[in-house]
C-alpha cells in the first residue's frame, strides 16, 4: 500500500507555552484518536512531527498511524520559521518514496504547519525555495494560531493558509474534527487516485477564517516580550511572557512621548532541553524595564523575585538583597533593589 505522509511542522516558541502548548498535544492526540477509527487512513496515513523554535528538530520520523504516539513537546526560544521550512524539505528529500520504474511511490504528502508568531529569522529565502521547488509536490495547509500570527509568511507559504481565533477546550475540539475530517478526505482522495489539490472539510468559519489579506511580519514579535531567566537553585531556565497593551503617553518632567507598554502575562517553569531548540544567535534587541508592567518570582524554587540582572545581562532569580551567584556565568555579585523612578534597565530579549 503507497503510504500517505503527513508532515506537522509545529510552534513551539515560548509564547506558545501554557494554554496553547496543552491544546497543541490535545490536537495531536484528537486527530490520531479520530483518525484510528477511519480504515482508509489507517492503511495510508504516515505522520512525521516537527518541531521549531530558534532551530528545527525532527521529534517523530515517518511512521505508519497505528504505529503512532505523540510526543512530548518541548520549548525553544525563537520563531525561526525559515529554519523549519529548510528541516521540512531536507527531511522530505530524505524521507519520501519517489516514483521509479520498478516501484509506486509515495502519495502526495499533506504538510500542516501551525504557529503563534512572526518570523524571527529571515525566512524569505526558504520560503521562496519551497514555493519554487516543493509546492508543487506537497500540499501545505498553514494555520496561524491567535491575533499574532503572521498573516505574511503563511499566506506567501501557500493559498491554504488560515487564522485559527479558538479560545475555548470545545473551539479547539471543534478545530480537532475539522483537522481529522480532512485528513480522512485525503486519505480517501488518494485511494481513488491522486489529485491537483488537497481535500479539506468545510470551514468552521465560527473559530477560522482563510487568510485573504498579507501584513506585514516583523524580525522580532513585537506584540510580546519574552524573557528568558534562570533559576539560582536549580540553574533551570523559565520564560516571562509579557504581552502588548494599548500605547499610553508617558508624560514626565523629561519625556512627553508615546511608548508601548507591556504587562506581564504569564511565567512558565522549563527545562533543559529548553536550550536544544533555542536561537543561540546573539541578539540585540534589548527592552527597557519600564515598559514592563508586573514582575514575577522564580517558578521552580518559590524566591521572590525571578526579575534579577547580572552583569552579564542575564536574568536570574533572588531570594533577596545580598550577594548571590549568576546561574548563567558564575560571576558572585552583590543585588539591590532598582529605585522606583529611576530609568529603569535595558533587558535583553528573547525572539519570541
Amino acid at each position: 500500500m503507497r503510504r500517505l505522509p503527513v508532515f506537522f511542522v509545529l510552534d513551539v516558541s515560548e509564547s506558545m507555552a501554557g494554554d496553547n502548548i496543552r491544546q497543541l498535544n490535545q490536537v495531536l492526540e484528537g486527530i490520531v484518536k479520530s483518525l484510528r477509527t477511519d480504515p482508509h487512513a489507517l492503511e495510508t496515513v504516515y505522520i512525521s512531527i516537527i518541531v521549531f523554535a530558534g532551530k528545527a528538530k525532527t521529534l517523530t520520523p515517518l511512521v505508519e498511524l497505528a504505529s503512532f504516539y505523540p510526543p512530548r513537546l518541548p520549548l525553544g526560544s525563537g520563531t525561526s520559521l525559515g529554519v523549519a521550512l529548510d528541516h521540512l524539505m531536507a527531511e522530505m528529500d530524505r524521507s519520501l518514496v519517489k516514483n521509479t520504474a520498478e516501484q509506486k511511490g509515495d502519495w502526495k504528502p499533506v504538510v500542516y504547519l501551525l504557529t503563534d508568531g512572526k518570523p524571527t529569522d529571515q525566512a524569505e529565502a526558504a520560503i521562496k525555495k519551497w514555493r519554487d521547488k516543493f509546492s508543487s509536490r506537497a500540499s501545505m495547509i498553514a494555520i496561524g494560531i491567535g491575533q499574532y500570527a503572521s498573516v505574511t509568511s503563511l499566506r506567501n507559504l501557500t493559498e491554504d493558509a488560515f487564522v485559527l481565533t479558538a479560545t475555548t477546550d470545545e473551539d479547539f475540539a471543534r478545530f480537532i474534527r475539522w483537522m481529522s475530517q480532512s485528513m480522512s478526505a485525503q486519505s480517501r482522495s488518494v485511494s481513488a487516485g491522486p489529485a491537483e489539490k488537497v481535500n479539506l472539510a468545510k470551514l468552521d468559519d465560527s473559530i477560522m477564517k482563510k487568510i485573504e489579506e498579507i501584513a506585514q511580519a516583523a524580525q522580532v514579535d513585537e506584540d510580546f516580550v519574552i524573557l528568558t531567566g534562570r533559576c539560582q537553585n536549580t540553574k533551570l531556565p523559565y520564560v516571562m511572557r509579557y504581552e502588548r497593551i494599548a500605547p499610553e503617553v508617558m508624560r514626565t518632567a523629561q519625556v512627553n512621548a508615546e511608548t508601548v507598554l507591556y504587562n506581564l502575562n504569564a511565567v512558565f517553569p522549563l527545562e533543559m532541553d529548553y536550550f536544544d531548540l533555542s536561537d543561540d544567535r546573539v541578539m540585540a534587541k534589548s527592552v527597557n524595564s519600564n515598559m514592563l508592567i508586573g514582575a514575577p518570582g522564580c517558578p521552580h524554587c518559590g524566591n521572590s523575585i525571578g526579575f534579577a540582572v547580572c552583569s552579564c545581562g542575564q536574568l536570574m532569580c533572588l531570594r533577596g538583597t545580598g550577594e548571590a551567584t549568576c546561574p548563567w556565568c558564575g560571576t558572585v555579585g552583590n543585588y539591590t533593589m532598582a529605585k522606583e523612578n529611576g530609568p529603569g534597565m535595558d533587558v535583553t530579549r528573547s525572539r519570541g
